[in-house]
């Protein structure tokens, strides 16, 4: 017979147990934290997912709304690696020749 719990969570417990499994500090988890850890992912998926539809005009998430979510809030800054704001190839090129020019006016006052 199936736990009654597991009927409430949406994400695949097994799947949240091997990333919980995956960290060095973890030996034992409990069927109870599993089960806690497993319904929070749940809420904060839905939290940022909510909030990142509040920056949509359509009922269609992209990339784009996680990443404006993450960069703007305090709360997600643990994310801002994980989820940076996606820039083009000549933005990037413009920042890395910027990077370059401060390095070589650094270099030429020393």
């Amino acid at each position: 017979m199936s736990n009654p719990k597991s009927k409430e969570l949406q994400l695949p417990v097994s799947r949240i147990r091997t990333i919980m499994k995956s960290s060095p500090d973890v030996e034992n988890i409990g069927q109870d934290a599993l089960h806690l850890v497993t319904k929070a992912t749940e809420l904060f998926v839905q939290f940022l997912s909510q909030e990142a539809l509040k920056r949509c005009d359509s009922k269609e998430l992209e990339y784009k709304q996680f990443a404006e979510v993450v960069q703007s809030s305090d709360n997600m800054m643990f994310l801002r690696e994980i989820l940076p704001k996606k820039i083009t190839v000549k933005e990037y090129k413009a920042m890395m020749e910027k990077n370059k020019e401060n390095m070589d006016t650094e270099e030429g006052s020393d």
